[in-house]
């Protein structure tokens, strides 16, 4: 479905469910793609369309700044409204323009300072500054939330970060794919179908989820579960320091009746490697906390394809819009049409160039 920019306000709100939509994290294929550029334009929808719900707005790393600390470039700043909210890093308060009431302090430490909850107190532009662990950016929603219950969360994201804003913390997401993470149009549309197909996972069998939840929830240090039905639901859990350097340990715990493991962290190429090498793994279901923990390439999808292995996730996404910049390193551009073409015809969701950055 081929959706060119320009068109009207209310039908960006209807595809986002603006109205009723509880958060929604906003990620990109990689630095540059314009996740910034993505949420000024949502911003500025939930203004002209007259919204009736407070915004609050973070960062999983640094956004907002008027210049890129790592390439040194100009990047898009970020302009809230009057009686929005906010959690960043104390010392982005000082690049804030805007009137802010200082509403809480989190305990949440970033190189940056302590992450403040605060509401702005007159229009301007906001620097923000960020958690960049899953559990912290929990912390702050439930602080935001107890300013404004019915506030819709908005989480910009940060470069090689799209996992934190998974993990059942954002109710929707939002892809953005630019010609910037790729050497061509058609490596774009490849690399991003992949990535749709990840975020578009289906959630577990219910009765599974449930007793996952209940482990996880009860046992912080539990990286793996495994599952066999025959026995009437979880067989083991394993408490792990990370999942990076375990799936041996993982694979040795695996055996032939085996139905489902579950992991929590980064599923990558190593990772599904080191399962790999248990025949057990054959034919089960491979789940990870949502579509955003899943890193891998076209010859470890195919690897288990041909083992029968499934994949699936404990909290299932809304993928809504994939969005598409059509800006190079460079500062160049390469045709939008051909860019949103390219990439619907791999995608079963609306692409659009939402357009350049609005401030």
């Amino acid at each position: 479905m081929i959706i060119r920019a320009g068109q009207a306000d209310i039908r960006l709100a209807e595809w986002l469910d603006l109205s009723r939509l509880r958060s929604l994290a906003i990620i990109g294929m990689g630095k540059n793609a314009g996740k910034t550029t993505v949420l000024n334009h949502i911003l500025a929808v939930c203004d002209r369309t007259e919204l009736d719900r407070p915004l609050a707005v973070t960062s999983i790393g640094r956004d907002g700044e008027e210049e890129d600390l790592v390439t040194g470039g100009v990047k898009p700043r970020i302009y809230l409204k009057k009686h929005s909210l906010i959690a960043t890093a104390c010392d982005s308060l000082s690049q804030c323009d805007a009137v802010l009431e200082i509403l809480a302090l989190t305990g949440i430490h970033t190189a940056s300072g302590e992450v403040t909850i605060a509401r702005t107190r007159s229009n301007g532009y906001i620097e923000l500054s960020g958690p960049s662990m899953a559990g912290d950016l929990r912390v702050c929603e439930t602080l935001l939330r107890e300013a404004e219950p019915n506030c819709l969360f908005l989480v910009d994201g940060a470069l090689s970060r799209k996992s934190p804003a998974g993990g059942g913390l954002t109710q929707a997401v939002i892809l953005v794919a630019g010609v910037a993470n790729a050497v061509s149009v058609n490596e774009l549309a490849q690399k991003t179908a992949r990535q749709v197909s990840f975020l578009t996972l289906p959630a577990m069998d219910e009765a599974d989820r449930k007793a996952c939840l209940e482990v996880l929830r009860d046992n912080r240090g539990v990286r793996a579960v495994i599952m066999e039905h025959r026995q009437g639901g979880i067989r083991r859990m394993l408490e792990l320091a990370s999942l990076i350097g375990s799936g041996k340990q993982i694979a040795a715990a695996l055996q032939p009746e085996d139905t489902l493991l579950l992991v929590s962290g980064a599923v990558t190429d190593r990772v599904v490697t080191e399962l790999l090498a248990s025949d057990s793994l054959s034919g089960m279901t491979l789940a990870a906390e949502d579509g955003t923990r899943f890193f891998l390439d076209e010859k470890s999808l195919a690897r288990l394809e041909h083992r029968g292995v499934k994949l699936a996730v404990l909290h299932q996404l809304l993928l809504p819009l994939v969005c598409v910049n059509p800006m190079r390193r460079d500062g160049s551009f390469t045709d939008s049409d051909e860019l949103v073409r390219a990439l619907s015809a791999v995608i079963d969701r609306p692409v659009v160039d939402l357009g350049p950055a609005l401030v």
